[in-house]
């Protein structure tokens, strides 16, 4: 078992990563928190394939269940207003725990139900799949959608500790694994040559699941989060690097009305469309082309749900959290494993791109 130290202004905190080391879960909590009243947020999906260990902890840690839909279109303010419902139902306080079992929109509603939940209680994130491992359970940044935007209403609540256990993942269907291969797959362009080169000669290997790689790939992309979490806790500069791919990406979730295209698969077409956009500016130096064309180029973008319409996606990308005093911030690529954040991109530009990475199912 590997453990990461995320050391942020709020405090620091572990990230354990290993593989069968979820038993080990409830003795560590009964350990470190002990004698506090613990409620367990998981979604249904994840209550009935893992019943069996949720009934252990409801046992080895006397802990409460709320299970809430499961799916991105159910990541909202009413599901986060029903997690606060519950834990005043069953009678818990500020000094209570709060884990979270699951996936990314978990531990975002979770977490930001415990940043809330009588003016900030402490949660541990317990993830289960690729994506939360290696990005969302770790830097605090919760949030449920609106319709005008996605994590357009959440805070900063770093976790108290995030307990990775990559066998969750054997029950990950093969869609969810490859979206969380996109989290993982941005940390090649800001983490540094090195995370660059790891990307390009394993992809395949991490892509396949299951191996010492995969292990090795949510530790590097661990460590390199809680770098810049450290340095930057609450996206003040560097931090807005963890949003590579994501000025594109939220706005084509919003499109398709957070159903049919999970944030993962909108993550690699905005890694798509952030190196053609950084080729277009002249951001990506031309000597490092083919560098890009290689490791781009059995990237798995997943089929759309539908035509994308241009100017619904240019436009939804001013609601986004990233857009600064009407203008859009990009994070592009200058260099293998290195990106910066660019705010002058023109209108013109942008479409062009768009309309070129989406040439056969655009619609004006």
């Amino acid at each position: 078992m590997q453990t990461i130290t995320v050391d942020t202004p709020s405090g620091a905190y572990p990230v354990f990563i290993g593989s069968g080391i979820a038993s080990e879960f409830p003795s560590y909590i009964n350990e470190r928190f002990k004698g506090r009243r613990c409620a367990l947020v998981t979604n249904t999906t994840i209550d009935g394939i893992y019943s069996s260990y949720i009934d252990v902890l409801k046992d080895e840690l006397n802990c409460v269940v709320h299970a809430i839909p499961d799916g991105e279109k159910y990541k909202t303010v009413e599901t986060w207003s029903g997690i606060l419902d519950a834990l005043l139902a069953f009678g818990l306080d500020r000094k209570s725990l709060i884990i979270a079992f699951g996936g990314g929109v978990v531990g975002d509603v979770a977490g930001f139900a415990a940043a809330c939940f009588m003016r900030g209680a402490e949660y541990v994130q317990l993830p289960t799949t690729l994506l939360a491992m290696v990005d969302s359970s770790v830097g605090g940044k919760t949030a449920v959608d609106h319709p005008l935007g996605k994590n357009l209403i959440g805070a900063f609540h770093q976790p108290a500790a995030v307990w990775a256990d990559v066998n969750f993942l054997e029950t990950l269907p093969r869609r969810q694994f490859v979206a969380g291969y996109a989290e993982a797959f941005k940390y090649a362009f800001l983490g540094g040559r090195a995370m660059f080169d790891f990307m390009e000669c394993n992809r395949e290997a991490v892509l396949g699941g299951g191996s010492d790689l995969l292990l090795e790939c949510i530790e590097r992309c661990v460590r390199i989060k809680a770098g810049i979490v450290a340095r930057d806790e609450r996206e003040a500069g560097l931090r807005a690097l963890l949003n590579f791919g994501h000025t594109f990406a939220h706005a084509l979730e919003r499109f398709y009305g957070f159903e049919g295209l999970l944030h993962g698969e909108a993550v690699l077409w905005g890694i798509a469309c952030a190196a053609a956009l950084a080729k277009e500016t002249g951001a990506l130096p031309r000597k490092y082309w083919g560098d890009f064309d290689e490791i781009l180029s059995d990237m798995p973008l997943p089929p759309l749900p539908s035509a994308p319409w241009i100017d619904e996606i240019y436009a939804a990308m001013f609601a986004d959290k990233k857009a600064e005093s009407g203008r859009l911030r990009f994070v592009l690529p200058v260099a293998p494993g290195e990106a910066e954040a660019a705010c002058e991109v023109g209108e013109e530009t942008v479409r062009k791109v768009l309309k070129e990475k989406f040439a056969h199912c655009v619609t004006e």
